[in-house]
């Protein structure tokens, strides 16, 4: 696979506004917060990786493959579908979003990218999270 390939399947990954989720060989599954490209694969944020960022941030290696559900080593990222798909991971997500909403100062938000990129991420500046909009 070329690199420019590549690197456009890495930014549909990496610019989707959808929620996303991580299914590991073992068919577990994790709601991603945060992802980010890494020279070795990605690496993602699980939902309230601010409780324990040591075993919550992963970096997952491999060339990204699929149009989606996308393949990064030996796990694969799909699109949180919360129409009855995943009842248990939207319901994680929802409870992670009223508590963004009602404890905002309990998020470290405005460490995600200092942490990411601590850890080798690359982010582009046309990032979503170089933006004050986003």
């Amino acid at each position: 696979m070329s690199t420019s390939t590549n690197h456009l399947k890495l930014n549909k990954l990496l610019s989707m506004r959808s929620p996303l989720y991580i299914k590991y060989p073992n068919g577990e599954a994790r709601v991603i917060e945060y992802i980010f490209e890494h020279p070795q694969g990605v690496i993602y944020f699980e939902l309230f990786w601010e409780k324990d960022p040591i075993y919550s941030i992963h970096l997952i290696e491999g060339v990204i493959s699929g149009e989606g559900p996308w393949r990064v080593g030996e796990c694969t990222f799909h699109v949180l579908g919360c129409n009855h798909t995943h009842p248990q991971l939207c319901e994680l997500r929802s409870f992670w979003q009223q508590e963004l909403l009602q404890n905002p100062q309990q998020f470290r938000t405005n460490e995600v990218l200092k942490i990411a990129l601590e850890k080798g991420a690359i982010v582009p500046k046309d990032h979503p999270m170089n933006d004050a909009r986003y």
